[in-house]
């Protein structure tokens, strides 16, 4: 990042929530995002969601994202160290064009139920890609006049044929999110740490990398998770590849210690919460 002090204008409440979320002493985090159910249904038995969060709260998780009917679901002592995130986005699996998201709540909705920050999903390059930019920027305007963190999940999918997760790509997201008022960005993974870092050299907002799809084994989920880490980001945001997990304790515990183990005050976090 060229200008580290870029971010150091951000009002105070969105400091003090996002200190929340990344509040380990290097500011990175572990993000799951336990969205999925309104896209591809049921993750679980009734009571999954806040089994997950004791489970990932006694793991060292910092965040949970969640849609708000979920959020209802989960014992509210769970987020006394980790936090929560509400997901605004929603689109399934059954409809005839799986990329189109659209939003289901409002941040005030959030804010009621004691969420630290809100998230975003756009797919950009989808037929749905400007709607999708609108809502973010709508989001991101009620962002600021309440004080609350946003988090834009930004995928490349469908439309123009471009490599979704090369470093030009990502770097392209990681804009759009910026430009558009995100806070947080969370993008897929390009390949490499070396290539990773590139991509964090473009964006002045913390990067989360994504986890994608359910791995072979729990060792392949930490092996990918432990590389991710070797890059410039500020975490993981991984959902299958913990929930879907054999022992989803013991790969958010190893994912969360490795993330919280070294220290970097010149990421994009720690200037954007004056702690460089």
């Amino acid at each position: 990042m060229d200008n580290p002090d870029a971010r150091r204008h951000l009002p105070a409440g969105k400091q003090i929530r996002l200190s929340r979320i990344f509040g380990a002493v290097n500011r990175r985090a572990l993000v799951v995002p336990l969205d999925h159910s309104v896209t591809i249904g049921p993750l679980g038995r009734a009571g999954h969601a806040d089994q997950t969060a004791a489970i990932l709260e006694r793991a060292g998780a910092d965040a949970l994202i969640v849609h708000k009917g979920r959020a209802r679901t989960i014992t509210p002592t769970r987020f006394g160290s980790m936090s929560l995130i509400v997901h605004l986005s929603a689109g399934t699996n059954l409809a005839v064009d799986e990329t189109r998201k659209v939003l289901v709540g409002s941040v005030e909705e959030c804010l009621a139920l004691g969420a630290d920050a809100v998230s975003v999903h756009v797919n950009v390059g989808s037929p749905g890609e400007s709607r999708q930019l609108a809502d973010l920027g709508l989001v991101a305007a009620a962002c600021d006049r309440l004080g609350v963190p946003l988090l834009a999940m930004m995928y490349a999918r469908g439309g123009a044929d471009t490599a979704p997760t090369s470093v030009a790509t990502l770097a392209h997201l990681g804009a759009i999110a910026t430009d558009l008022g995100a806070d947080i960005v969370k993008l897929d993974y390009a390949g490499s740490p070396h290539q990773m870092d590139e991509v964090v050299e473009t964006c002045p907002l913390p990067i989360l990398v994504a986890g994608g799809p359910a791995t072979a084994t729990d060792d392949d989920a930490i092996g990918f998770g432990m590389r991710v880490a070797e890059s410039k980001v500020a975490g993981l945001s991984f959902g299958r590849l913990i929930f879907g997990a054999d022992h989803p304790h013991a790969v958010a515990t190893a994912l969360a210690e490795r993330l919280h183990r070294d220290s970097d005050p010149s990421r994009p976090l720690a200037a954007a919460l004056e702690l460089a």
